[in-house]
């Protein structure tokens, strides 16, 4: 399949910020997060996209280091895990697939993006 126009631009956009991470990441211990298992693969690559549009520095945000907390790709102290490279790496497969388009319009704004992540965040 040939990716071109947004779908590229999302690609490249999502393997800098994979790279970035990457070379923060920390090689400890693996704490996620306990109802991460709860979650349908689905639910989490759409709470980590809502994370991702909410901001224009999603790293340097709460939200975002929750909703990977809440994803089980981050550790406790809000650091990425062992399994956040992986998860990345499913995420940009997940984002390229025509299934997600409709997710993308509900989350088309910053505003949306951080009323899904509250939403999603709350615990019941």
């Amino acid at each position: 399949m040939l990716v071109t126009g947004p779908k590229i631009s999302l690609m490249v956009g999502l393997v800098g910020f994979v790279l970035l991470v990457g070379s923060a990441c920390s090689r400890g211990a693996a704490n996620a997060v306990p109802d991460a298992s709860a979650l349908s693969e689905d639910e989490k690559h759409r709470i980590y996209a809502a994370a991702l549009a909410a901001s224009d520095s999603p790293l340097e945000t709460e939200a975002f280091k929750a909703a990977c907390r809440k994803i089980g790709i981050f550790d406790a102290n809000g650091k990425p895990n062992d399994d956040y490279m992986a998860f990345v790496s499913e995420h940009v497969n997940w984002g390229t697939k025509s299934e997600t388009d409709q997710f993308r319009r509900e989350i088309d704004s910053k505003e949306k993006a951080r009323e899904y992540i509250r939403k999603h965040l709350a615990t019941p």
